[in-house]
């Protein structure tokens, strides 16, 4: 009986480790982004580790274990501080880095923008209404442009070097700009007025309401930050690269749906002989 029950307790102990390994979620790291596109204006030497931070960050979101390699220095400089017997190590503080103890990356994120541009769509509005009798003239005028952003994403198995996932993440941002103004100038109805009566009531109402009037304007601008397309470009990345690694099922259809009707719309952006 006892072996039985030692039997049973070391079959569910197997299961559930290998259940833990099954659902665990993989290890990836993210290397500094690429710049594939002609004429980013905001792209400097600093850009490529920022890209790849917001990334991480939305990897660690989505569920997925990031190890940290854009600030190696610093997790190595810890590591050097332990050694040299700086950091005490004390029964409260046990914890202090050690060699040896790094985690390795099974899968590396590959990155590049490879495509932006502002200005694709544009678009104009305006319109104007005039009252001349009472001197009331009123404007409006909208103004629409789209920013276009894609992103390219590879998942490459660091032990055999195969892309074993790749995704284009593709989007538009678009900014407004409406302006209105409204102006009132009530001496053209004095003069209407005037003409009308042609008496000393009139002579007087007319030039009571000379330079009488007013005017304002107002302009509301919505403009999405740059960093806020690539945000949600990221967000969607780091979704579909948990799907691939960690939940697969039915997400893995879901992103293969978006993918085919990506392809569809770049395909029809050209006229083929």
């Amino acid at each position: 009986m006892k072996f039985l029950r030692k039997s049973v307790a070391l079959a569910g102990i197997l299961f559930l480790s290998v259940q833990s390994s099954v659902l665990a979620s993989p290890t990836v790291s993210v290397p500094d982004f690429k710049n594939k596109a002609d004429n980013v204006p905001w792209w400097s030497n600093r850009t490529a580790s920022q890209l790849s931070d917001m990334l991480s960050n939305e990897l660690s979101s989505a569920g997925l274990n990031v190890v940290e390699r854009g600030n190696i220095d610093a997790v190595l400089s810890e590591q050097e501080l332990a050694d040299l017997g700086i950091v005490s190590k004390t029964a409260r503080n046990n914890n202090t880095a050690k060699r040896g103890n790094m985690r390795g990356a099974q899968f590396i994120i590959l990155g590049s923008v490879s495509a932006y541009e502002e200005g694709v769509n544009q678009k104009a509005q305006g319109k104007a209404e005039n009252v001349p009798i009472f001197g009331v003239k009123s404007r409006e005028k909208s103004v629409e442009s789209s920013a276009y952003i894609a992103v390219d994403l590879r998942v490459v198995n660091s032990t055999t070097g195969e892309v074993v996932a790749n995704r284009t993440v593709t989007g538009t941002a678009t900014n407004t700009m409406k302006e209105k103004s409204e102006s009132v100038d009530l001496s053209q109805f004095g003069n209407f007025m005037g003409n009308m009566g042609n008496n000393r009531n009139s002579r007087m109402f007319q030039g009571m309401l000379q330079g009488v009037g007013g005017e304002s304007s107002s302009v509301e601008v919505n403009k999405i930050p740059k960093e806020k397309a690539i945000r949600a470009a990221f967000i969607s990345a780091s979704e579909y690269v948990n799907c691939v690694l960690v939940v697969r099922g039915s997400c893995l259809a879901e992103f293969e749906a978006q993918e085919r009707k990506r392809r569809s719309k770049t395909l029809g952006v050209l006229n083929f002989d």
